[in-house]
């Protein structure tokens, strides 16, 4: 029996990672300002996401039609929905789009030229989804400063815990001592970072912004626990555990 697309499995990208990457912004921004043109945005930035597999393949000459085929529906949904989300709401989400865009399009070659995936590079995607957060806030209505304190919180954290993982995974797969060190820097640095500014923009706040600033100073410290060794898919479960609890903290802290 002939197929129309390819299986399903070959245009699912295979990084469970950034599928919290993109789940958390989305998530976020439609939980602080839910609406049709957000949504809208949300289902175009999922659909540009899919696209990414059978664009990488059909960019290295894998010319299957089925490849193909599945570009050109993940593209006109992307291109649809975003018209939607326009019309719906006029050009102003445009702009944390575009102040994001370079980090995309960096985030995007190191992707299609299968890149290492250097902390740089990981931080860059970071930042070029936290983007989506900031503009389904601002296409829901939400003010421009508060899409930006959106933004760097989402970049922040989730560089905090980039870091994080990668000094893990340093460990188990047992990397010199010397590049285990200089993974260890950025975990201080990112978590310290996310700490002062959610104590200077969050916890002033109120009692919401409190726990927040609270919580970012717990997942510190669980940063400096030891390493210990846990099963790849244990990890990922801890984790995405604790993001989804940290999801619904910044969102009340961000309300």
């Amino acid at each position: 029996m002939s197929r129309s697309f390819p299986p399903i499995r070959t245009l699912l990208p295979a990084e469970h990672g950034s599928w919290f990457m993109l789940g958390f912004p989305l998530v976020l921004g439609l939980l602080l300002r839910p609406s049709w043109p957000g949504l809208s945005l949300g289902v175009a930035a999922l659909a540009f996401f899919l696209a990414r597999p059978p664009l990488r393949r059909v960019l290295t000459g894998q010319r299957d039609p089925l490849q193909v085929r599945a570009l050109l529906m993940f593209g006109c949904l992307a291109g649809t929905f975003g018209a939607l989300a326009l019309w719906l709401s006029g050009l102003r989400f445009l702009i944390p789009l575009v102040f994001t865009a370079p980090l995309v399009i960096l985030a995007l070659r190191a992707d299609l030229q299968r890149a290492v995936r250097s902390l740089a590079v990981e931080l860059a995607a970071q930042g070029a989804f936290a983007g989506l957060a900031a503009a389904i806030v601002v296409a829901g209505g939400g003010s421009l400063p508060g899409a930006g304190r959106t933004w760097l919180l989402v970049t922040l954290l989730g560089g905090a815990n980039l870091a994080h993982v990668r000094r893990l995974l340093g460990h188990a797969h047992h990397l010199a001592q010397e590049e285990l060190d200089r993974r260890r820097i950025p975990v201080h640095a990112l978590h310290l970072l996310l700490i002062a500014v959610s104590a200077l923009l969050l916890a002033p706040r109120g009692t919401a912004g409190l726990v927040w600033t609270g919580w970012a100073g717990l997942l510190y410290l669980r940063a400096l626990v030891p390493y210990r060794p846990i099963p790849a898919r244990t990890l990922g479960w801890r984790e995405g555990g604790l993001s989804a609890l940290g999801l619904l903290l910044l969102w009340r802290a961000l309300l």
